[in-house]
């Protein structure tokens, strides 16, 4: 059931509570008024009134005399009738919620089935709601895995696709795709959980990039030779953006600019020379790539050493990386002049 009668549910919830409320004041203030006489309290009229209706079936709190027995009659029907149809509304309810929140999981699980090529975000606390923005807007297909439940809702409200369990354990991988996964970011507030994170994927994935968070600056050397690629700390990173917010400023926020993959300014993209594109064997005069795409090549990784801004006669090998510097559409056409693939 979808959100639509989900909430069609709860209008429908309004009038009989509305009816179980207004049966409870009138028969409160019918009972007082009736025992007037007799002594009776607003606790005596409240009580006689929800025995009435609840059909609890106590015995008569004060004596009742023909215009009391007909009004008794009157709350007991009309009371008994709308808190029965009430109950039945909030029973329709909750099992129209659990029917949506199961098929709300198959869709989802369906989904996270056909993914190929996406990212696996292990962890989303303060770190990883803030890598999960940053795949988000960089349009990487990505599935968040966490164990807390108000994490889960968190991912859902925001759209994420996402699986409550522990990325330590092989089966929880296996189902978010590990094997199909272009790589991993491991964000859990714990190093030791992050290095079985990192372990587990590695064997499951050898081909995977993995990076992963490092809590304490000592852990990274651990967690590289766990597998993984890169681990970074965040205080450390954080550390040095706010000296260099002091040093140079100038240079920070031209950075920040420029790798702000979501917005149409500059952005800079790593574009892979497979064995087969046509730029292989090409001098990047002779490919004219400023002219043509109005992208500029900062660098050439070969055999992870950078060539920093590589002169024209510089030939292209299969295998190198081109950082390039430009908007969103100069690096897709400098994409399809090279026929490269974009790397992240």
């Amino acid at each position: 059931m979808d959100g639509v009668a989900i909430r069609s549910l709860r209008v429908r919830l309004v009038l009989p509570l509305a009816v179980v409320i207004a049966v409870v004041a009138v028969g409160t203030l019918g009972y007082h008024w009736l025992w007037r006489a007799a002594g009776g309290t607003w606790l005596d009229a409240l009580f006689m009134t929800v025995t009435t209706i609840t059909t609890i079936g106590y015995a008569e709190v004060r004596p009742l005399d023909s215009a009391g027995r007909i009004f008794t009659m009157f709350v007991a029907v009309t009371g008994i009738g709308s808190l029965f149809y009430t109950l039945g509304v909030v029973m329709e309810y909750l099992v129209a919620v659990r029917l949506a929140d199961i098929r709300g999981r198959r869709k989802m699980d369906r989904q996270i089935d056909t993914l190929s090529g996406h990212v696996i975000l292990a962890g989303l606390g303060r770190v990883g709601r803030q890598a999960a923005q940053e795949l988000r807007a960089a349009q990487v297909p990505f599935a968040v895995v966490d164990p807390g439940q108000d994490a889960i809702r968190q991912a859902e409200e925001r759209g994420y696709l996402c699986l409550q369990g522990d990325a330590t354990e092989d089966a929880v991988l296996e189902r978010l795709g590990i094997r199909r996964a272009r790589g991993l970011i491991a964000t859990t507030a714990n190093d030791a959980t992050n290095m079985y994170i990192v372990l587990s994927a590695r064997v499951l994935n050898p081909g995977l990039h993995i990076v992963s968070r490092a809590v304490d600056e000592a852990s990274v050397a651990k967690l590289i030779r766990a597998g993984a690629n890169r681990a970074i700390s965040p205080y450390a990173i954080g550390g040095h953006r706010l000296a260099h917010l002091i040093i140079n400023p100038t240079v920070v926020d031209f950075f920040e600019t420029a790798l702000r993959k979501g917005s149409e300014a500059l952005n800079i993209e790593d574009l892979a020379l497979a064995s087969d594109s046509p730029a292989v064997g090409r001098s990047l005069e002779d490919l004219a790539i400023r002219q043509a795409t109005g992208a500029t090549v900062l660098a050439i990784m070969r055999d992870a050493n950078p060539i920093v801004n590589p002169p024209g006669d510089l030939t292209l090998r299969a295998g190198d990386h081109l950082l390039a510097l430009g908007t969103g559409d100069q690096l897709e056409r400098l994409e399809k002049l090279i026929g490269g693939r974009a790397e992240t």
